[in-house]
């Protein structure tokens, strides 16, 4: 297996803008092409949905044409929001197996133009369809994993606020650094807490915003001055709810062991990362599962301002998806291409960090389901170890089987709330305010449910859940209610004595 480098790189400004997929991917990959002299071989394109955000299909053939390299093996990728991240890994394998010299990667997206519902709706398309039936956004999905990570280690409302407050105002910090960034503007501690609530509890600075963008990349078999050290990808259920732990990612645990193993680096010896952060909440629990801290302490470092740009592991020097700009099909490579700038020293001295010598990016696609780690380091001296001449093991992560559609029209049964949100910015066809539940039951395990009512639900609280018109549904359990779950368990015991 051969060593992968990294040649040119180059990104648009990300943002809201008049240009087109076109202009974009055009623009990118053109900055790359001209400082090149090599030949060629691959195009490798990422984009999660141009058919919808932009009517654009066949677009790996679109891109070849209108970079006038034609006649060169092309094709798209795609993993939801981290198919930047895939053609990366993909192009990598590539090269290490011997298939391609040198590969030009190209990813993009344009999302503005269209309304935020609309947006919105198109993004839903990547959740599990009972969940995305009932309402279900990216948002809401993700308030539910940090209401679960919120219960789990018992943050009380008050410090999850500090600590999901201090990663936007850190990430708009160095987004106001970046001349690339979507956000180049500070927010203060009055900008967050006032801030409309988008699904409770995260509000609209914690949410990465709609943008356009690009970013292109070469990779090579011929050594230069950075070598991709080491990835990983894993994935996991499409559903949230058929995951056993609703707090972290285990995909990304997975996919950051198999980086960690191809590179023979550890957590300790990254300098640096560029984590996915749609949601605030999501750089807590992502540094967690990547390993830099300990399950349930993120919030004791993050706090101390470890992880700004002048701190010990700085998180998100480009300012992050939150800051920098989230076109979803670019965002994985876009990663990439930062921290490459960071790694040759090209960005103003007010964003660059200390020490760059290895670097981690992480990208997710979807709610944590599609997952990659890629670790990069300067060349040392000495000859690397080759990608990919490693022994990884794939696990198998386990899940909790489906389970809503054994439910009986108006059957009720009992079950625990295992975690909940309000959503205030639902998707198209569905009012404001929706409250989502999912529900673990002794009959039928677990299940996705919305809520017959609005209002205060406590996790970990008995809820009665039923089905009407095929949508499952959840309410407070009343005293009725327990005197009838009583009553049927008591009786199937009696029962139980004489078979």
């Amino acid at each position: 297996m051969r060593e992968v480098f990294i040649e040119n790189v180059s990104m648009t400004k990300f943002g809201r803008f008049d240009s087109s997929l076109r202009d974009l991917t055009t623009s990118a990959g053109e900055k790359c092409l001209e400082r090149t002299r090599k030949k060629i071989d691959c195009l490798l394109i990422g984009s999660m949905n141009p058919e919808e955000f932009s009517s654009n299909s066949n677009i790996s053939s679109l891109v070849a044409d209108y970079l006038n390299v034609q006649g060169i093996p092309s094709m798209r990728i795609e993993t939801a929001s981290s198919s930047g991240a895939a053609i990366f890994s993909l192009g990598c394998n590539l090269i290490a197996s011997g298939a391609y010299s040198n590969i030009l990667l190209v990813a993009a997206e344009k999302m503005s133009g269209l309304e935020t519902q609309k947006v919105t709706k198109i993004l839903a398309k990547v959740i599990e369809e009972e969940e995305r039936q009932s309402g279900a956004s990216m948002p809401s999905l993700a308030a539910m994993v940090t209401m679960a990570y919120k219960l789990k280690y018992k943050i009380n409302k008050e410090l999850l606020n500090e600590l999901l407050k201090t990663i936007a105002i850190k990430n708009h910090h160095n987004g106001s650094l970046n001349p690339l960034a979507h956000f180049q503007k500070e927010i203060s501690e009055d900008d967050y807490n006032n801030s409309k609530v988008i699904s409770n509890p995260l509000k609209m600075y914690d949410c990465s915003p709609i943008s356009d963008g690009a970013a292109a990349l070469i990779l090579t078999s011929e050594k230069t001055d950075i070598r991709v050290s080491g990835t990983g990808q894993a994935t996991d259920t499409v559903s949230l709810k058929n995951r056993v732990f609703l707090s972290h990612f285990a995909a990304t645990k997975l996919a950051a062991k198999k980086a960690y193993a191809s590179s023979s680096l550890s957590p300790k010896d990254i300098n640096f990362a560029e984590v996915h952060d749609a949601f605030t909440s999501f750089e807590a629990i992502n540094t967690e599962d990547l390993g830099f801290f300990d399950e349930g302490e993120s919030c004791i470092h993050i706090l101390k301002d470890e992880t700004k740009i002048n701190g010990k592991l700085p998180i998100n020097p480009s300012g992050g998806l939150k800051s920098r700009g989230h076109p979803v099909g670019a965002t994985g490579l876009a990663q990439i291409v930062d921290c490459v700038y960071q790694m040759r020293n090209e960005v103003s001295s007010n964003r660059q960090v200390e020490k760059n010598n290895i670097a981690l990016c992480h990208s997710i696609g979807g709610m944590g389901n599609n997952i990659f780690v890629n670790i990069l380091e300067k060349v040392p001296s000495s000859k690397g170890r080759a990608l990919g001449s490693h022994d990884v093991i794939h696990e198998i992560i386990p899940k909790i089987p489906d389970s809503s559609e054994l439910i009986n029209e108006d059957e009720e049964l009992e079950g625990r709330l295992a975690s909940y949100t309000t959503l205030y910015v639902t998707p198209e066809g569905f009012d404001s305010p929706l409250t989502l539940g999912i529900i673990d039951t002794v009959k039928y395990k677990r299940v996705f449910a919305r809520a017959l009512f609005e209002g205060e639900f406590e996790i970990g609280r008995r809820i009665t859940i039923f089905k009407e018109n095929n949508v499952v549904y959840f309410r407070k359990t009343s005293y009725v209610d327990q005197i009838k779950f009583f009553a049927r368990r008591n009786v199937k015991s009696i029962l139980d004595l004489f078979e």
